[in-house]
C-alpha cells in the first residue's frame, strides 16, 4: 500500500522539489521496447541463460536482475557479469536512439513544468533511459530549460538504476532537497517501488492499459488522471 506522507516544502505547502519518470510520463516515447526484449532474450540464451527460470512475458527490469542472479549462482566471475550488464546496456543504448527523432511531449508537460518552475518548485527527472537518450528526448520534446537535473541509467558511475533507490537519493543530493520534500509520480510500478523504497510520496499516471495494470497490481492507490490534475493533488494550484 502507498502510504500517504505528509510532505515538508515550501511554506505555503508546495513541495520542495517534483521527480518526474520520462517515458510516458512527460514524453511519448519512441523507443521500441519490443525489439530490446527480443535482443535481450537472445543475449542470454547466447550467454547460456536457462530461459525456463524467467517470465519472458514479465518486465526486462525484472529478467535482468534474474540473468545477473544466474550468473552469480552459475559461479561467473564478477568481472564477466558486469561486461555482460554492459553489453546489455549497449544494446538499449542503441534502440533507444534509433528513432528518438519521433519523440513527443505529453500535451501538458510543457505547461506544467514551466508553471512549476514559477512557483519555485525544482523539477527532476529519474529514468532506466540512458543519458544522451534522457538529454536528448527532453531536447526534442521542447523541455529542456524546464529541468533542473536528470539521473539516468549508468552503472558505470556505480550508481544502480531505477528502481534503486540509490538512483532516487543521487536525484535528491542533486536538487538539495530531502525525500519528505519531495514527491515522485511515475506510469509503471518500478517507479512506485523506486519511490517507496526511497520515501519519497508517490504518484501514478497511468500511460495506457499495461501502466495501469502495474500501477494497481503493485498497491498504488494515488492514481492522478493527467499531469494537471497531479497539480492540484499536490496543491502547486
Amino acid at each position: 500500500m502507498n502510504r500517504k506522507k505528509p510532505v515538508r516544502g515550501t511554506n505555503d505547502g508546495v513541495p520542495k522539489a517534483v521527480i518526474f519518470d520520462l517515458d510516458g510520463t512527460l514524453i511519448r516515447s519512441s523507443v521500441d521496447f519490443a525489439k530490446f526484449r527480443s535482443r535481450l532474450i537472445e543475449y542470454m540464451k547466447e550467454r547460456g541463460a536457462d530461459l525456463s527460470r524467467y517470465d519472458l512475458t514479465g518486465t526486462t527490469v525484472d529478467m535482468i536482475d534474474e540473468f545477473e542472479r544466474e550468473c552469480g549462482q552459475r559461479g561467473l566471475a564478477d568481472g564477466t557479469v558486469r561486461a555482460y550488464l554492459d553489453d546489455i546496456d549497449a544494446v538499449l543504448d542503441e534502440i533507444e536512439m534509433e528513432r528518438i527523432s519521433e519523440t513527443l511531449p505529453v500535451p501538458e508537460a510543457p505547461e506544467v513544468l514551466k508553471y512549476l518552475r514559477a512557483k519555485g518548485v525544482l523539477v527532476g527527472v529519474l529514468t532506466r533511459g540512458c543519458a544522451g537518450y534522457a538529454r536528448k528526448a527532453i531536447d526534442i520534446a521542447g523541455l529542456d530549460g524546464l529541468v533542473d537535473a536528470i539521473v539516468a541509467r549508468d552503472r558505470k558511475s556505480g550508481i544502480a538504476p531505477k528502481p534503486d533507490p540509490q538512483a532516487a537519493f543521487r536525484l535528491l543530493d542533486m536538487l538539495g532537497t530531502e525525500p519528505e520534500e519531495a514527491v515522485m509520480i511515475g506510469d509503471f510500478s518500478l517507479d512506485f517501488d523506486c519511490a517507496r523504497d526511497s520515501g519519497i510520496r508517490f504518484y501514478g499516471i497511468a500511460s495506457n492499459e499495461n501502466s495501469k495494470k502495474s500501477l494497481k497490481e503493485c498497491g498504488c492507490d494515488e492514481i492522478v488522471a493527467d499531469l494537471k490534475d497531479f497539480l492540484n493533488r499536490i496543491g502547486v494550484r
